[in-house]
């Protein structure tokens, strides 16, 4: 449901005061940079980023087992906002 009002205010916004549309866009970005945090230090996510190797990458970088790879993670992390 929050995600449908967000969706939907994000739609109005911009025909919006310019005024409204400034404050409501700075706020906005102000929680999805907390929620990015978030992303990486608690869940799921801060246990995927914790498998990195000391390089950054997963599983040294190499393309199989699948989901153990650096390119499958980055992509789901990147789809998560992380």
């Amino acid at each position: 449901m929050f995600g449908q009002m967000t969706e939907s205010a994000l739609r109005w916004l911009p025909d919006g005061d310019p005024a409204i549309r400034w404050q409501a866009m700075r706020d906005l970005t102000v929680a999805v940079q907390r929620e990015q945090r978030r992303v990486a230090a608690e869940g799921w996510g801060a246990r995927l980023l914790r498998l990195q190797d000391s390089d950054g990458r997963w599983a040294a970088g190499v393309d199989t087992p699948k989901w153990t790879s650096t390119t499958y993670p980055l992509l789901l992390l990147r789809a998560c906002g992380g």
